[in-house]
């Protein structure tokens, strides 16, 4: 049910978008969009799906990254298929990947899958949702650093991202995006100004918890969306650690009723 919403939205949202910035490494979209060492340099586009079992969550959280890390969805050299069958291909692929890494143990270090199975181990994983804020990234890395193409990037990231949001409804929206694209998520969800969709923002650095602001912040989104916005999880500085470890106690144990 909701994958299947999810992909009509994709499709309306993607339905003027150049499908050469689907092929990988074709020449032609190579020629297109800018020279770019013989490459495109854009992954496939990462189009969120959600568990079979997602309808009947009782507690749906989505968790917004930043971007993959050399993401395909085609295979070397092959062009775009139709829309309907890459935005398919691309939502199985993620469906695959998401379930495989909910299963695998933890990796050294902090990682960002690290922290989603602590998530799924607190909260259940029928309603957990792994999505980014970039759909595209470039080289294996940030989009930001793509000056051609970024402003394309950018409309649809925001599109898509609202989009999953609309259909998928959740609960809880943890922004675990970093801060390098900080102006990009307040271009989103702007945070002050007459567009501002983020209200009651509050931060945990009194009441002993002693946790400063840049590190973990909440407020609601469209007035019913609990939010948590903090660094990304693969962050090392000793505070960014601590808040993570302190987000997953404020999460609802997934033992308990639910409490909305």
């Amino acid at each position: 049910m909701y994958n299947d919403l999810l992909a009509a939205r994709y499709l309306e949202v993607l339905k003027d978008l150049d499908t050469s910035y689907l092929d990988r490494q074709v020449p032609n979209a190579e020629a297109k969009h800018g020279p770019t060492q013989g490459k495109t340099g854009l992954s496939g586009l990462f189009l969120p799906s959600v568990s079979e079992a997602f309808a009947k969550a009782k507690l749906k959280i989505m968790v917004i990254g930043s971007e993959t890390a050399g993401w395909n969805v085609l295979k070397e050299g092959e062009a775009c298929p139709t829309l309907p069958t890459y935005i398919q291909r691309g939502m199985a692929k993620h469906q695959a990947f998401f379930a495989k890494r909910l299963q695998a143990p933890n990796s050294r270090g902090y990682t960002f899958h690290n922290f989603m199975r602590s998530i799924s181990e607190r909260c259940g994983t029928d309603g957990l949702v792994y999505s980014n804020l970039f759909c595209f990234d470039w080289n294996g890395g940030s989009p930001l650093r793509q000056k051609n193409y970024f402003p394309t990037i950018e409309k649809y990231s925001e599109l898509l991202i609202k989009a999953q949001i609309d259909v998928l409804e959740p609960n809880i929206i943890i922004f675990a995006n970093g801060m390098s694209s900080v102006n990009s998520r307040r271009k989103f969800f702007p945070i002050n100004g007459e567009n501002s969709v983020c209200t009651n923002g509050r931060d945990y650095s009194g009441n002993g918890i002693g946790i400063q602001n840049r590190h973990l912040w909440s407020f609601n989104l469209y007035n019913r969306i609990l939010c948590y916005r903090i660094h990304h999880p693969s962050a090392r500085a000793v505070e960014a650690a601590r808040a993570r470890k302190f987000l997953l106690t404020l999460l609802p144990d997934a033992t308990l009723p639910c409490v909305q």
